[in-house]
């Protein structure tokens, strides 16, 4: 009877206790990677421009900072676009987690792909507080507001910083819960 109950048990266990990933899953964590890593690159060349674009702007080189500020504000819209391209990956993950096993895996990645979601709510903000940055930025360098308002610019700068740091920290929680369940499911 002993026996009977442990081989029930094992193939239970090899049957349905076997960690598995859905192949639409791994597919769709696997564009959502490409989609973030272009989203990074175009927030790392954004922090780059913008030094550059304030070292012109203390130079009085309004024309070159205002071909910069142009370059940011398409890059801003090819980053939303990165965004929903994220958003439509991470619907694909978090509807293939219900297939996922054992259970301790299927719980990471629901928990991981909940906090990428927070993630572009927070990569939402930072887009509208960079765009109103860079439109700010727009009329100062062509000539359309004379006031140029270092407090409001650098209120917008101090947002955006505080963004940057909710985004790493979310998408370094993301990747640990994904880390740990590429550990049950290997």
């Amino acid at each position: 009877m002993v026996s009977l109950f442990a081989a029930i048990y094992l193939v239970g266990y090899f049957l349905l206790g076997k960690p598995f990933a859905p192949e639409q899953f791994v597919e769709a964590r696997s564009r959502s990677a490409a989609a973030a890593k272009e989203i990074v690159a175009f927030s790392e060349n954004s922090v780059q421009n913008l030094s550059t674009i304030n070292q012109l702007d203390r130079r009085d080189q309004f024309s070159e900072a205002l071909v910069l500020v142009r370059q940011e504000l398409e890059n801003s819209r090819k980053a939303k676009i990165k965004a929903v391209d994220l958003i439509k990956e991470l619907g694909e993950m978090a509807k293939e987690t219900a297939r996922i096993t054992p259970a301790r895996a299927r719980n990471l990645a629901t928990e991981a792909v909940r906090e990428e979601v927070a993630l572009i709510t927070h990569l939402v903000v930072y887009n509208d507080v960079l765009n109103g940055l860079l439109q700010t930025l727009e009329f100062k360098f062509s000539g359309d507001i004379r006031s140029y308002g270092s407090e409001e610019v650098q209120i917008l700068i101090e947002n955006l910083n505080k963004e940057v740091k909710e985004i790493n920290k979310l998408n370094e929680s993301f990747n640990s819960k994904m880390e740990e369940f590429d550990e049950i499911v290997k």
